[in-house]
């Protein structure tokens, strides 16, 4: 490998580290502001959702794992287990998710999502998917087609193995 070679390659993954935090803060920004103008019919009983984007993102993973022990949502949301503790606090004084101690070991401390909690990560998801589809169609054609063209290669840069 050349020292050019090697210096794309740094600034290639400098920028892609960069750039997945910058439009993920970007549609949240635009999520907020779809709940605070009020005029997203989905908002009607969720203007007072007050969730960061870390509880959101632990609130998805209690969704789509069903539950989990303390221990197993921190290491899911890739946290300390003191971290995933306080979020947890603040979603259970929102009413999004419930604790209960295991049947089998009362040590364990299982956590799941509410119907609430549920609830409010849909319309987040719809949402936050309705904002990337909007700037999506302000980009022209071939823009569009430049983004689609390099999504083979950056889902095999996930798969590969380290």
């Amino acid at each position: 490998m050349t020292n050019d070679s090697q210096h794309d390659d740094a600034a290639l993954a400098i920028e892609l580290l960069e750039f997945m935090p910058r439009m993920q803060r970007r549609i949240y920004a635009d999520v907020l502001a779809a709940r605070d103008s009020q005029q997203d019919a989905r908002w009607q009983d969720f203007s007072e959702v007050q969730a960061t984007p870390g509880q959101l993102s632990l609130l998805r993973i209690l969704v789509g794992r069903k539950r989990c022990t303390m221990q197993e949502l921190a290491e899911q949301a890739v946290v300390a287990p003191s971290t995933a503790t306080a979020m947890v606090k603040r979603l259970l004084a929102q009413g999004y998710v419930e604790r209960f101690r295991g049947s089998e070991d009362w040590r364990t401390v299982w956590v799941q999502p509410t119907t609430r909690g549920e609830q409010v990560v849909a319309v987040y998801d719809q949402i936050y998917l309705a904002s990337l589809q909007t700037r999506l169609q302000q980009l022209s054609a071939t823009e569009r087609a430049q983004i689609m063209a390099a999504l083979p290669a950056l889902q095999h840069l996930i798969d590969l193995e380290m």
